[in-house]
């Protein structure tokens, strides 16, 4: 039945690239033509956030997709900026560090390649690529979900995946585009194992001096343990410091009483000050484990059930602050076009945890990338 219902989610997804599409109009909305898809942006979502430019977007953080739109968000003054010179449906898109943005659009059967230098006046988009496989074949057919643009730092290469399978419920073949030469290749276990090399020779040669990389810390880990369905901070000699998980009730989450199995818990990241842990709590299993995310404070006083979010298929990034942003999910109301009674049929959303432990949302959309200084 999964699948059949993941097929459906694929197909209306697609259909975005290849359909005539007919929204409401709203006085608060902005329409913009791709292709031979007309699509309606409700602005409202976003509230007072969002401005148009001209903002120096170099000081953006997150980049976030909504319905084919690019946006632009600064988490310091929480300002959504639309990227407006882009016309095309953008699928996916990644940071490479230098203030410049790559990203994929959908036109007809074909997904193509761009960039956008984030430093330039007037940014505008720049053609760079047809990556000569047909979009659908970059279409998950579980959610339905376009294949992420990885960047691989040390060979200044970005990837996209392609061609499906039910094998490992995940794609089977990789290309790669070289942004020094502009060459599209195909990748191999080869390539992977010499940009696996390249990574740990990196590692090796990393001193406190030239070390750059900011990133969430994970010295945690070693440290927490579970004990009689609890999870515990320890001192790293078998003593307790405090429980991260007494204050919630993590049964009022099991969605299937019959797939339901005893609480597990598995650690995701460290906030970067190490004071806040994010983690799994593995609920129930069925083709995967299932349960929600949870953020505690590693003293135990805050315990934060992220009720609207999956063990499996989640996006979760700390921000400097100590903040957490993450794609979460809202119940669509009755009267809602998509709504369905049977279905009960739910909308992504970005969720941001502040660091006294409320949580606002950001954005009305299920896709976002962060910008950081990566080391490889």
């Amino acid at each position: 039945m999964k699948r059949h219902i993941y097929s459906l989610l694929m197909l209306l997804t697609m259909g975005l690239a290849s359909c005539n599409i007919t929204i409401k109009p709203d006085p608060n909305s902005v329409t913009t033509n791709v292709d031979s898809v007309e699509v309606t942006v409700n602005m409202k979502v976003y509230g007072d956030s969002i401005v148009s430019q001209p903002v120096d977007l170099t000081q953006c953080d997150m980049a976030m997709l909504d319905m084919g739109r690019l946006f632009f968000y600064n988490t310091t003054t929480a300002v959504m900026t639309p990227f407006e010179a882009e016309k095309d449906s953008v699928v996916n898109c990644v940071f490479t560090g230098d203030n410049k943005v790559y990203y994929c659009v959908a036109t007809g059967p074909k997904i193509l390649l761009r960039c956008v230098d984030l430093e330039q006046a007037d940014p505008q988009p720049q053609e760079l690529a047809d990556w000569g496989v047909p979009y659908e074949k970059c279409v998950t057919e579980t959610y339905g979900t376009v294949s992420p643009l990885e960047y691989y730092r040390g060979k200044n290469t970005l990837g996209l995946n392609h061609n499906f399978s039910w094998d490992g419920y995940w794609f089977t073949d990789k290309k790669l585009y070289n942004i020094e030469t502009g060459e599209i290749t195909d990748w191999t276990w080869k390539w992977e194992e010499e940009y696996q090399r390249m990574q740990n020779r990196n590692d090796e040669e990393q001193t406190e001096e030239n070390y750059h990389y900011i990133s969430t810390a994970n010295e945690l880990q070693e440290y927490l343990t579970r004990s009689e369905g609890q999870y515990y901070l320890t001192d790293g000699n078998g003593d307790d410091i405090a429980c991260l998980t007494d204050q919630i009730d993590f049964s009022k989450y099991v969605s299937d009483p019959e797939y339901a199995s005893d609480v597990d818990f598995e650690y995701v990241s460290s906030s970067p000050d190490n004071l806040k842990v994010l983690y799994m709590a593995i609920l129930e299993w069925s083709d995967f484990a299932h349960g929600i995310l949870a953020v505690s404070s590693t003293d135990g006083k805050l315990q934060i059930p992220l009720e609207d979010t999956d063990c499996t298929g989640f996006t979760a990034e700390w921000l400097d602050d100590g903040s957490l942003v993450y794609v979460g999910e809202e119940p669509l109301s009755p009267d809602d076009p998509d709504y369905d009674a049977n279905w009960h049929y739910r909308a992504h959303c970005i969720k941001r945890v502040y660091p006294d432990g409320h949580i606002d949302i950001i954005a009305h959309c299920g896709e976002f990338v962060k910008k950081q200084s990566l080391l490889h």
